[in-house]
């Protein structure tokens, strides 16, 4: 089972699990990046997810207890994941797995990681929830290398700006990762946001204001 709690200034969500269904996230992202065409970089991006996921289910990230039925309780563990990166890499997972070998079990666990993502997004922004999810699939379709080569950059300056600003632009960053909406947008604001992007300074943060 999965549970979700947005983080208090929109950085992102913190994914609670217990150990099995952790467990079960984290072999299936293992399983669908050895497996994928689509993924280049076996060792990238994609792989961090699981990291995260595997130092999660380890309790070295947020434990809780979970009251259940208002008399048993039972241990969960959670860990923070980053808005416009988790959404890019949820929706490269699911559209490798059209070019993969698939079963119900490894379906069933996709589901609910996407079921958790897309009810913590309409929280967030229940008006633009739908649109965002759309934009981060067709972000997904961009070239593997190109969206690589863009992840530092644009997590870092999401993760610099106001939290409304990180509400109100999270689907323009998840859009600068094609590189036709790059090169082709008319929009002011959008070059703008191009421009910034490209100064921003790539190191992330050590203490990220969640």
């Amino acid at each position: 089972m999965f549970r979700f709690e947005l983080t208090p200034n929109n950085g992102g969500i913190v994914l609670w699990g217990d150990t099995a269904s952790l467990n079960e996230l984290y072999e299936l992202i293992h399983y669908i990046v050895d497996e994928s065409p689509l993924i280049k970089n076996k060792d990238g991006f994609m792989l961090a997810l699981a990291y995260d996921i595997r130092k999660a289910r380890e309790g070295q990230r947020r434990t809780d207890e979970y009251l259940y039925d208002y008399s048993e309780t039972y241990q969960l563990y959670g860990v923070e994941l980053l808005w416009p990166l988790v959404l890019l890499q949820a929706a490269i997972l699911r559209s490798s797995m059209s070019y993969i070998e698939t079963d119900k079990a490894k379906l069933s666990v996709m589901y609910a990681f996407e079921f958790v993502l897309e009810s913590a997004l309409k929280q967030l922004i229940p008006e633009r929830f739908e649109d965002v999810i759309k934009t981060a699939k067709n972000a997904s379709n961009s070239d593997f290398d190109w969206v690589e080569d863009n992840i530092d950059s644009r997590c870092c300056y999401f993760i610099n700006l106001s939290p409304k600003g990180r509400k109100e632009n999270l689907d323009k960053i998840l859009n600068s990762f094609d590189e036709h909406w790059v090169k082709f947008t008319k929009d002011k604001q959008d070059i703008k946001m191009i421009g910034l992007i490209t100064n921003t300074d790539w190191e992330w943060p050590t203490d990220i204001i969640w």
